[in-house]
């Protein structure tokens, strides 16, 4: 019992002003960035920070394994202060499926291809001339094509010709066509198309070019032209039945 003439002191408690200081509280300590100490396990849904070297070290065929079930999510974001590299790696091993944007800070367009592309339209010039023996000239496919063409295919066309399904116009050729266009020819007659890498006359362009002969008929003989190959979306097969004569260094050599 309390002493006679003193009264017993009750301190009322605001309630509504002590949860809303509580929940104030952990929305601010929600919002800070957990500092883990060196040696304190990694705190999951939030940001670690550590100033030291953290190691995941393992025996395993895979030592760390990063799963993003996100359609639109990735899996690693490797962030660095400007001029730095992202990561670094012990192995020159090439990892199977790896897709790079920039090579040297250049895009795959830069390089040339390995093979002539589909759709991808080759051209060059030509000019030759003579003494009144033999005109020759070597053309080369620039990058080399996945197969040779077809004699069937191949088309030298006189300046005096129109153009034609295959051959539309200078600098220009069907898929799977090779048209050479003669844009002058002086004191000179064509006498075939040859593989670049062997002495076949008439038997089609190899996948690495072909050779185009003349005979002159005086020392004043010249030609000159342009020609064009658009690859198709297959390859072609070479014909190798020599037809009309051989190529060899001295010029052509007719049939017996």
């Amino acid at each position: 019992m309390a002493p006679e003439g003193r009264g017993v002191v009750m301190s009322s408690v605001n309630w509504k002003s002590l949860f809303v200081g509580l929940v104030a509280g952990a929305l601010v300590f929600a919002a800070v960035p957990v500092v883990a100490g060196v040696g304190d396990p990694v705190v999951q849904g939030k940001i670690n920070r550590v100033n030291k070297r953290t190691v995941i070290q393992g025996n395993s065929l895979t030592t760390l394994r990063l799963i993003n079930r996100n359609s639109a999510g990735t899996a690693l974001v490797l962030e660095v202060e400007s001029g730095n590299a992202p990561f670094k790696v012990n192995s020159k091993k090439k990892v199977v499926d790896l897709n790079a944007d920039l090579l040297d800070g250049r895009s795959s367009s830069f390089f040339m291809p390995a093979e002539g592309q589909p759709g991808q339209t080759m051209v060059g010039a030509f000019g030759a001339a003579g003494d009144g023996t033999f005109l020759v000239h070597a053309a080369t496919f620039n990058p080399p094509l996945e197969t040779g063409i077809p004699q069937s295919k191949v088309h030298y066309v006189l300046p005096s010709a129109g153009a034609t399904a295959e051959c539309p116009g200078v600098f220009q050729a069907t898929a799977g066509h090779l048209c050479i266009y003669a844009t002058w020819e002086r004191n000179s007659s064509f006498n075939g198309i040859g593989r670049i890498n062997n002495d076949l006359l008439n038997s089609g362009a190899s996948r690495y070019g072909f050779t185009i002969l003349w005979t002159g008929s005086s020392s004043s003989a010249n030609v000159r032209g342009n020609w064009a190959y658009t690859v198709p979306s297959t390859g072609s097969d070479v014909i190798t039945e020599p037809s009309g004569g051989v190529v060899t260094e001295l010029g052509l050599l007719p049939s017996p």
